[in-house]
């Protein structure tokens, strides 16, 4: 246990290699984000425009600026659709699913695990021996042990976001000819909005290291799951320590 409570302490254990590949890969993967929007913009605006100044053709540069904006707008959603969104959901679960392991690897056995790949891969575990352990893209994937006296608070927070459905209903003409031409009468159709309201929770963990030292803050991604998040409060509420 002695070895366990000194990874409690300011500067956590640093686990490697597993960890390191991790941490590359979530910054290979911003990097991407990052730049291939650029990328197009460079391409499909910049060096068009560009090149049109340098031949004198302002009005070009102007009007062809625009429309090629226009175009790589087109291309980036497309790309970001169809490459990049699949890309970081598969490298990231496969990253989320790397921390996992270690969490079921722990040294103390865990009572309840998670992991997760939204945003950035991360996971955590709360111990049998009373310690709650998390390793994500806020700890620079080093693994963060917690005991009891170093949380200050935990709760649950919800993020409500509404989705809208709108559907057109059809029109309906009565009397003349092409479409309500030479006296015929057209009813206007019906608009339907459907709106569904998708609730996510996150724990939020605040702890403190040292005394007097700063509070930090993690935060745990439960999606749906409320109920689950606010069992993990709960349990670290009333978290003890065993000898």
């Amino acid at each position: 246990m002695d070895a366990i409570a000194e990874q409690s302490s300011l500067r956590p254990e640093r686990i490697a290699p597993p960890n390191d590949d991790v941490r590359a890969t979530v910054q290979h993967v911003q990097k991407i984000a990052l730049w291939m929007p650029r990328g197009i913009i460079i391409v499909f605006v910049a060096v068009p425009v560009l090149s049109a100044l340098l031949h004198g053709s302002i009005g070009w540069a102007l009007f062809g600026g625009v429309i090629n904006y226009l175009i790589a707008r087109l291309i980036i959603a497309v790309v970001t659709r169809l490459f990049l969104r699949p890309t970081i959901r598969f490298r990231y679960r496969a990253a989320a699913q790397t921390l996992m392991r270690q969490i079921d690897s722990l040294p103390e056995p865990a009572n309840l695990s998670i992991s997760w790949w939204q945003d950035t891969p991360g996971a955590a575990a709360i111990t049998r021996g009373g310690h709650v352990v998390i390793t994500d893209y806020d700890t620079d994937y080093h693994q963060l042990w917690l005991s009891r006296d170093q949380i200050v608070h935990a709760t649950v927070e919800r993020e409500a976001t509404v989705y809208t459905d709108t559907r057109e209903g059809g029109r309906l003409t009565l009397g003349g000819v092409s479409g309500g031409l030479f006296g015929g009468y057209t009813f206007g159709g019906k608009s339907r909005s459907v709106s569904t309201t998708v609730e996510t929770a996150f724990l939020e963990i605040r702890y403190q290291l040292d005394r007097n030292g700063p509070v930090r803050t993690c935060v745990i991604p439960f999606g749906e799951d409320r109920r689950c998040a606010d069992e993990w409060r709960a349990t670290i509420e009333r978290l003890e320590a065993i000898a």
